[in-house]
């Protein structure tokens, strides 16, 4: 079982976001940077590995609909918050 860490440490917004998923995922370019496309291309792709998130404490409102977007692929996650 391979793992994925996505260091959303220093991401601002939501296409900031979209760019980290997509290198990490290795997403099409055609990817639409939105939930809908990211809830797509999830549940093509099958993960069935665990995925690492780092972010900061106070990271932008509404980056919690990422996670949730993960959870509804029943894609196992685990939050690491820093400063």
């Amino acid at each position: 079982m391979k793992s994925f860490v996505l260091d959303f440490r220093n991401v601002n917004n939501f296409e900031e976001v979209h760019n980290v998923l997509m290198k990490a995922f290795d997403f099409p370019e055609y990817y639409g940077k939105n939930l809908d496309a990211l809830n797509d291309c999830l549940s093509e792709k099958n993960i069935l590995d665990k995925i690492y998130i780092i972010r900061k404490r106070n990271i932008f409102k509404g980056f919690n609909r990422i996670i949730e977007v993960f959870k509804d692929n029943n894609i196992e996650l685990e939050q690491i918050i820093v400063k």
